[in-house]
């Protein structure tokens, strides 16, 4: 049953990437994908960097030819050089999938470029293709890293993101376009990575940026390990998606990839002390993280974290992108949440593979009737790493990251 599942869950959740993508021919959204089944029409570029990686895991796992997977991998990259607005490369986070135009007010994201650019390597590292080759370099060239560096602390850091809109997304009514910065550990390590590739940075800039942020360390109960202020699974998860850190240790001598493992295990343990309240969750049923919930899209976090204990934070939703995306972290563990959801509720799985998110409302069964691009994204990803390694090999072996590896230090153990 164990490799059926995954296999299934992979290709529905290629399905996503492959279903809610523009592949209208001259369309000036072509390759842009749904951020998720509630609203298609807004795309987003974390979608599409999760998109540009399951097209590669198509073609290796047969659900798509390798000749139309380059041609959508191409259209999207001319999508990007010459339709979607950007700010020293850094792309409009949410865009309309139909035109590219940005939707409503929103920001030039960091991470969701990064996402995007993750998804580019993948594609560049696969693909002998020569036109590809040359728009990638584009793609890498255009984004400025520069602009985006502040002092935080006496230390660098990224900033977030920007919104030249006064009311727009996460800028509300401030005066700053610039918003926030990363100076926690969050989702962004392979941030650092992209910026070191670069030329333009030198070392000691790219290692004084990797520095930059706080590595708070916090336990729940036996688990100790650096955790994000925001605690939800997801941020163990995103950068391990691409970048192999099974194999690395950084420049101190510091273990992400067990991180992880201690962040994962801790989750679950979270879960199991708390399935009397929120009787969805237990044993075989655990992954706290960001999903759709009877309450909208909310993140979901554990302790230990840095918010204010007055306010909501759990919501009772098990979303199944939460174990499925850690299962490089704990193998089986992450296999037996999928084989129980099969088991105990087989409508939680439909197109896509597995819905968003599910709960006990009053003791009747509630499941999301949508899916979100970067949950089916960092599943798919995740699984396929797991059963075969494809993208850990690709992005590994890409020149860009070799160079940025070397860069700031990280050694093989």
């Amino acid at each position: 049953m164990t490799n059926n599942i995954l296999n299934q869950e992979l290709y529905h959740s290629f399905l996503y990437f492959y279903k809610q993508a523009n592949l209208k021919e001259n369309s000036r959204g072509y390759g842009l994908i749904s951020d998720d089944t509630f609203q298609p029409e807004r795309a987003s570029i974390a979608s599409v960097g999760f998109g540009l990686t399951m097209y590669v895991i198509g073609v290796e796992n047969g659900y798509i030819t390798k000749e139309e997977a380059l041609k959508i991998v191409k259209g999207t990259f001319r999508t990007f050089l010459d339709n979607i607005s950007h700010v020293y490369g850094f792309y409009v986070h949410y865009c309309n999938r139909d035109d590219g135009l940005p939707f409503k007010k929103s920001e030039y994201s960091t991470i969701d470029t990064v996402l995007f650019i993750n998804g580019a390597i993948v594609c560049d590292s696969y693909f002998d293709d020569q036109e590809l080759h040359s728009m990638f370099l584009r793609l890498v060239q255009r984004v400025d890293y520069k602009p985006f560096i502040m002092e935080y602390n006496d230390k660098l850091v990224f900033r977030m993101a920007y919104n030249p809109h006064e009311d727009g997304d996460y800028r509300g009514k401030s005066v700053d376009p610039w918003i926030y910065h990363w100076h926690m550990y969050a989702e962004q390590l392979s941030m650092y990575f992209l910026a070191a590739g670069k030329d333009d940075i030198d070392e000691k800039t790219a290692r004084d940026l990797y520095e930059g942020f706080e590595r708070n360390l916090g336990k729940y109960k036996n688990y100790e390990y650096i955790y994000c202020p925001t605690n939800a699974l997801f941020i163990y998860q995103y950068s391990h998606a691409w970048f192999d850190f099974r194999k690395y240790l950084d420049s101190f001598g510091f273990d992400w990839y067990q991180n992880s493992v201690i962040a994962t295990k801790a989750n679950k343990e979270y879960c199991i002390d708390n399935k009397n309240i929120y009787p969805i969750l237990g044993e075989n049923a655990w992954g706290l993280t960001a999903c759709i919930t009877p309450e909208g899209y909310r993140n979901q976090i554990i302790e230990p974290n840095d918010l204010n204990p007055n306010e909501k934070h759990v919501f009772g939703v098990l979303p199944p992108s939460g174990a499925l995306g850690s299962i490089p972290f704990v193998g089986e563990e992450s296999v037996m949440v999928a084989e129980d959801l099969i088991r105990n509720y087989p409508e939680s799985f439909g197109p896509y593979g597995f819905y968003d998110g599910l709960t006990y409302i009053n003791g009747k069964l509630w499941i999301s009737e949508a899916y979100v691009g970067i949950n089916k994204g960092i599943t798919g990803v995740m699984i396929d790493n797991y059963l075969n390694g494809t993208v850990y090999k690709l992005y590994m072996s890409h020149p860009y990251i070799k160079k940025a590896i070397k860069k700031l230090g990280f050694k093989e153990r």
